[in-house]
């Protein structure tokens, strides 16, 4: 579709939309369960004859160990450890349960790979249960960018026969002194969980302690000198949280109260420069990182129920403080006075939320609902000195609020006119009122409807539409920063918009196979921005499709596209537009899948699946020349394969094997040296490219 003619299509008005909704009503869907008389139902002769309880141990245990290719640690993603060689792990499913009903239960997969879990939980189902669990998550970026900084001391320090530069390109050690380092986060989560049910009422309490290592991309300036630092990661979270619960006939309430206690072990993100100081003696500098807080939150809930209607109530209150002393304005000369030793900060946050819902006839059914939350921010304002880069002062300027009181009301009716068809309609109105930001209020309506139909006992299809409208208060640009916006520009989040989104979804399931299908359409279209985000258009499917050819083999596939085209006009004077670009992107992804069972005498199950995922973005520019972008992609194929041999009744063998092949490139970073950029230290380029392969075999036992 060209551009005109995406730009010059009316957009569905709210009023166009309300009048197609209601004029659908004439057909919808039939009466459902919740609507049958039960009262008659006589359930105290129901017995279940075959309930027999399992006493004793049983389940199963393994034992793994895979060869894993992690010369890219970026394939630890797909297999859950960037280790290069061999790697060891436990597998685990196992209950024991004794004659009064009390059971233990242990389950570990993968334990021993960093993303590796295991949890065991003891107590009598139904009545109390204790759970103590792990589980470890890592999220690998690369291992291989390149630095010539080394920590000592918690501080980024350089060889101590560094020469320093004042381009890249005059660093005569820059190459010879850097070594790849790796950028990854790793999480231990540590939980310990105790639940007790009575007669009328349940009570819970939970505490986690999660910890996270690793390093992450930062930024590191001074002036005009920029050095990319692996910045260290090192802190833990603590959370508690209990919760009791009372019920009776036709009624629920409970109370939930939670501390949560942030801990930042560094301290601050402290550098030395590698470049000669532009004017000065800046040779270091030192910028904040995230500092310690905390958290306490008390909530109420309340629900009523009765002949088909339902009211819930919900009140919360929640604290948040900040009070770890500030570090100096400055490290480089005289540093200006601070207000205050710390911040004190104090943000208070009230919640209370009003939901009902009832069938009116048997035919319609409404549900309605009311939000509020309140952020108030009660930390004291007062005039802080502005360093720019750790290198000038630049005057002083008022911490800002940004208070925010959010509003929403949705009511919507479900209404049933034929056994095979129903319609859903709704309309939503939310309210918000900010301080601080370029307008002080923001208001959307929205109203959709769907419309559902069952064409017989297999195939079933339903459309939604939604069209909503987005406006406020005048736009006045903040202009407290030291480089204030362009009067023109409209932050997307901020700007009035007018939003459009249609879905249509149908499946059909027959005897040994199901077929589902879906497609969906959205355009936003910033009606009053002249500089920012203009125009947004999405639109993609979806197929899925399953078929079992008989008891032993079965077969499924599937395949998603994704496209979403933008666009967005700038200045560069300060002025009118006068520069303007377009964004293609578009996603991919294929897969298929073969389980076949009970070959070889029933001892030999076979799987085998393949994806492919391509996401690709194309970018141009037009100021009097058209500028595209260079290349922006991803590429990944994956075949994961798997044998599971029963080698006896209790022995099982499984042998895993996984094959990725992965490609991607940014345009800002391919080709990238660590002196490409005269005023950056980069980290080179960060691109991917690698085919690996996973080995793994588990031997398990049955119990």
């Amino acid at each position: 579709m060209n551009n005109h003619n995406r730009h010059n299509r009316l957009p569905l008005r709210l009023s166009t939309l309300a009048f197609a909704i209601i004029s659908t009503m004439a057909y919808s869907e039939g009466y459902g369960i919740s609507s049958a008389n039960r009262d008659s139902l006589k359930l105290d002769g129901w017995k279940c004859q075959r309930c027999a309880v399992t006493t004793g141990t049983h389940g199963q245990i393994g034992i793994g160990a895979a060869h894993n290719d992690g010369e890219d640690s970026r394939f630890g993603n797909t297999t859950g450890t960037d280790k290069d060689g061999v790697v060891a792990s436990l597998e685990a499913n196992v209950t024991h349960q004794n004659e009064t009903g009390y059971r233990t239960r242990f389950k570990a997969d993968k334990l021993g790979y960093e993303n590796g879990s295991a949890a065991l939980t003891t107590g009598k189902p139904g009545q109390y249960a204790i759970t103590a669990a792990y589980r470890g998550i890592t999220h690998y970026d690369t291992n291989q960018a390149l630095t010539p900084y080394t920590t000592q001391n918690g501080r980024w320090q350089l060889p101590q026969q560094w020469q320093a530069g004042a381009t890249t390109a005059q660093m005569s050690e820059l190459n010879a002194s850097s070594v790849a380092t790796e950028l990854k986060i790793a999480r231990d989560r540590y939980r310990l969980n105790g639940a007790y049910r009575g007669d009328f009422y349940k009570a819970e309490i939970d505490y986690q302690h999660e910890q996270r290592q690793g390093q992450r991309t930062a930024s590191a300036n001074l002036l005009t000198n920029s050095t990319m630092l692996a910045q260290r990661i090192d802190d833990s979270t603590d959370e508690l949280n209990a919760k009791l619960y009372l019920s009776g006939d036709n009624w629920l309430a409970g109370i939930d109260a939670g501390l949560s206690h942030y801990s930042n072990d560094e301290q601050s993100l402290h550098w030395q420069s590698a470049f000669t100081p532009t004017f000065g003696a800046a040779y270091f500098g030192q910028s904040s990182v995230a500092p310690d807080n905390k958290a306490y939150r008390i909530a109420g809930s309340t629900q009523f129920s009765d002949a088909g209607q339902q009211v819930l109530m919900h009140i919360g209150f929640t604290r948040m403080t900040q009070d770890q002393a500030y570090l100096p304005a400055t490290i480089n000369g005289p540093s200006p006075m601070l207000p205050s030793a710390n911040l004190d900060g104090q943000v208070d946050i009230i919640e209370m939320k009003l939901n009902y819902s009832g069938r009116i006839t048997r035919e319609l059914s409404l549900r309605a609902s009311y939000d509020y939350r309140d952020r108030d921010n009660k930390t004291e304002i007062n005039s802080y000195p502005q360093i720019v880069t750790d290198s000038y002062y630049a005057g002083n300027a008022a911490n800002p609020e940004y208070d925010r009181t959010k509003q929403q009301v949705n009511i919507a009716a479900k209404y049933r006119i034929a056994p095979a068809a129903y319609i859903d309609v709704g309309y939503e109105y939310d309210h918000n009122n900010y301080s601080d930001l370029d307008r002080q209020s923001l208001q959307e309506l929205t109203l959709f409807g769907k419309f559902n139909y069952r064409v017989s006992s297999q195939w079933q299809l339903w459309l939604k539409a939604q069209a909503s409208d987005r406006s406020g208060s005048s736009y006045q640009a903040v202009n407290t920063t030291s480089s204030p916006s362009n009067p023109l520009l409209r932050k997307s989040y901020l700007a009035d918009r007018e939003r459009q989104r249609y879905a249509l979804y149908t499946s059909y399931s027959g005897d040994s196979y199901n077929i589902s299908a879906n497609a969906h359409w959205m355009q936003d279209d910033y009606t009053d921005t002249l500089i920012g985000l203009t125009n947004v258009e999405t639109q993609g499917y979806d197929l899925s499709a399953q078929y079992t050819i008989n008891d032993n083999l079965n077969l499924n596939a599937f395949l998603n596209q994704d496209w979403r085209d933008s666009d967005q006009a700038g200045s560069s004077n300060y002025a009118t537009p006068n520069w303007y670009s377009s964004s293609e992107e578009q996603s991919t992804l294929i897969g298929a899948g073969i389980n076949y069972a009970n070959l070889m005498d029933k001892k030999l199950n076979l799987g085998l699946d393949y994806t492919y995922a391509d996401g690709q973005s194309d970018t141009q520019v037009v100021q009097g020349l058209r500028s595209p972008y260079g290349s922006d992609f991803s590429t990944k194929h994956n075949i994961n394969a798997f044998a599971d041999y029963r080698v006896s009744e209790r022995v099982g063998l499984r042998f895993d094997w996984i094959y990725e092949q992965y490609q991607d490139a940014d345009w800002a970073n391919q080709g990238l040296t660590l002196d490409t950029l005269p005023n950056v230290l980069s980290f080179g380029d960060l691109s991917h490219d690698y085919g690996a392969h996973y080995f793994g075999l588990t031997l398990s036992y049955q119990l």
